[in-house]
Order: C-alpha cells, then structure tokens, then sequence
C-alpha cells in the first residue's frame, strides 16, 4: 500500500503546481549606505516582496531583535508571512549590515526566505514521502496551521507614534537588550509588546 501511495503522492505533487515545493532565498543591495527606519518603512519593503510571490499574502509577525531607538526607528526589522496561494511561510528581513565602506551604519539589505509547508525535514512531510499519508494532508495541515495565528492589519501604527508610547509607560530605550514585537492578548486584542527580560509593556497595535 505504502509504495501504491508514494506514487500516488508523487503524482499529486507535480499536479500541484501552484505550491511551492523548495526553499526558495532573495536578496537585494541597493547602492550606497543606509541609516536606521521605521517599521513601515520596512515593511513596505516586505509587503512588495509577498505579493510578489502571493498576492494574498498575510502578515503574521513583527519584530525589532535589536530593539527601538527613541524616535522609532530601528537597524533591523522582521516579518513573517503566511502565503496562502503558495503554502509556504515568508521571513522578510530589512537590516544595516554595518559595513563601514558604506557609511556610519553600512548597507541597507533586504533579505526574503521562503519555505514551504509542511518543511521538508518535518514529520508530516517524511509521512508523505514515504507515503505512510495522504499528499492531501498537507492541505489540512495548512489550513490548520493558517488558523493558529490570526492575520495582523497592514495598517499598523508607526514604531515613532509607538514608540512615543513606550516611553510613557516607562522603557528604558537606551537600556539594550530588549525587543519589540507583535502579540496577542486576551482580552486586548493584537497589540506592540517592549520585552525587557521578565518586564513587558504593551501599547495598541494598529
């Protein structure tokens, strides 16, 4: 039955030809130095990208690794998202690679990452090639998958107005070593979160 199935799944994978199968990497350099921005600055980046590749594409995380400088703007940005056309998970990261050749704070770079779900190494895709699971599955999983995170709204509020807010409720910005990001409180709504070691501080999302 196994070897009937992996035939089976094989087939219905060429058939698929909408979803992305591979990992899939982009890169963009463009000229000349760059200096720390603000998240829509970056995300209009990424969201070009996405619909690039799925023109429903939706937004599913923000992030700022390297935290928030006080007027909002930031030397790395990154966001997640989902494809839904493709079945494939996006990372799109806008950073300063700090390459004095170019400047105080180096190169604007942009990176974008793509991989399919299930990924390749994962459980349910190894059940499918060895045809223990119907290709099929892979569809549920997905929709199963999607609905573990809801979408994020494009129009977010700007990290400058955000992080104004911040400030307010008391972060230490010039601290380091803290992080801002979406989450999802219950009740509250998605919201921008300030993870300071154990401390948070949130403020409205969009």
């Amino acid at each position: 039955m196994s070897a009937l199935r992996r035939l089976l799944n094989s087939i219905d994978r060429r058939l698929d030809r909408s979803t992305l199968h591979e990992p899939l990497t982009r890169s963009e350099r463009p000229p000349g130095g760059g200096v720390p921005c603000l998240v829509s600055h970056a995300l209009e980046q990424a969201v070009k990208t996405a619909h690039q590749f799925d023109t429903d594409a939706r937004l599913k995380h923000v992030l700022a690794p390297q935290g928030v400088a006080r007027d909002g703007a930031a030397r790395r940005w990154e966001f997640v998202f989902d494809l839904p056309q493709r079945r494939a998970k996006l990372l799109s990261q806008w950073y300063l690679d700090g390459d004095p050749k170019f400047g105080r704070f180096g190169r604007e770079c942009f990176d974008a990452s793509l991989r399919p779900f299930p990924a390749p190494e994962s459980p349910l895709a190894q059940a499918v090639s060895q045809g223990r699971m119907p290709y099929s599955q892979c569809a549920v999983a997905w929709r199963e998958e999607r609905r573990r995170t809801p979408d994020l709204p494009l129009g977010l509020r700007d990290s400058d107005a955000v992080m104004a807010d911040l400030l307010r409720l008391g972060l230490q910005a010039d601290a380091g070593g803290w992080v801002l990001r979406n989450a999802l409180l219950q009740p509250g709504g998605h919201v921008w979160l300030a993870q300071v070691g154990d401390t948070s501080l949130h403020c409205r999302f969009s």
